[in-house]
């Protein structure tokens, strides 16, 4: 902050105290909206030798200094310190509660005619529902569900309610954080998922959308093609089944390529990033069969098949008219 930036700020300061004899500010939590529970400390200084307080719900103004550790209408007063003519006092609820959302507590240096600095009392809502709901396997029996929550009153939230159904059986855990591990696993059983936020009353959010999900191995690839880029050598394309319902996401390929007459078999691995793999060193005018298997944590997924088999013929004569 520049020096400009301190002096006007000195001068917002004391043109408050000045206008109203005092300046009242939140001190803890350090946080707006408030969650129902908290305890809320307000804190007050005035320069004029006193400090009145208007507290909701009381009909007049009650003075801090006589009524030092005296709770009125819920609101417990004590002065902290006295300086000259400078006071301050704070005004502490133990435990906010939601009538008094939109409340308004203010102090002032003055009792005849005062002008009250005034804070409002802000309760956070009822939860919202979670967002952006991820689920990330850890190993062949085990996934990490992750979800959001709305930053500004995250600390409302107490824990969360996880709803999981599969084809027999339901059931119910609790959350204390925003995510949450999920062992055994079946392979080949339909999951679905929903994520319900509870703050510090206990009141629910609205559930998140259903979230399904698959356990199982890939499905087998599609789209199989292949174009020769030399007299020995072709380039395999192919996609993988795009799935209504999530599941495991493919990490790796095995590609067979079978030579059975000439004895000529080779296994290629391709990773994730990959859907196609060049393949050289074949001989010409001769029938090679491709088979593909996608894997992914659980393991590996069926072959893909075409007619039973995916031949690749090389000749020199292709080759040829295509260059």
């Amino acid at each position: 902050m520049t020096t400009a930036g301190i002096f006007w700020c000195l001068v917002l300061v004391d043109f408050i105290l000045i206008s109203s004899g005092a300046e009242l500010v939140q001190t803890s939590p350090s946080y707006t909206p408030l969650c129902p529970g908290d305890r809320l400390v307000l804190t007050c200084t005035t320069i004029t030798g006193n400090t009145f307080w208007r507290i909701p719900g009381h009909s007049s103004v009650s003075e801090a200094i006589p009524l030092s550790g005296t709770v009125v209408e819920g609101l417990m007063l004590n002065y902290t310190n006295i300086t000259g003519s400078t006071v301050t006092s704070t005004g502490i609820y133990q435990s906010i509660n939601v009538s008094q959302n939109g409340s308004v507590v203010g102090c002032s240096g003055n009792s005849f005619n005062p002008q009250f600095d005034s804070v409002t009392i802000n309760i956070a809502d009822p939860p919202v529902a979670v967002t952006d709901i991820n689920i990330n396997p850890i190993d062949d029996s085990s996934i990490l569900i992750t979800w959001l929550y709305q930053q500004n009153i995250i600390k409302c939230i107490v824990n969360y309610t996880v709803m999981i159904n599969d084809s027999n059986v339901s059931s119910q855990y609790s959350s204390i954080g925003n995510n949450m591990t999920l062992t055994s696993l079946i392979i080949g059983t339909n999951y679905s998922f929903i994520i319900i936020p509870i703050d510090t009353i206990g009141r629910e959010g609205p559930p998140s959308s259903l979230m399904q999900y698959i356990w199982n191995v890939p499905a087998q690839v599609v789209n199989i093609s292949w174009y020769q880029i030399s007299s020995d050598s072709v380039t395999i394309w192919w996609n993988n089944t795009e799935n209504s319902v999530q599941r495991p996401p493919t990490q790796n390929y095995i590609l067979n390529v079978f030579n059975a007459p000439n004895s000529y078999n080779t296994t290629y691995t391709v990773t994730l990033d990959y859907t196609n793999v060049t393949i050289g060193e074949l001989l010409t005018d001769t029938n090679y069969t491709v088979t593909i298997i996608p894997g992914n944590v659980i393991g590996y997924g069926p072959p893909v098949t075409v007619n039973g088999q995916f031949i690749i013929i090389i000749t020199t004569d292709v080759y040829n008219s295509l260059h």
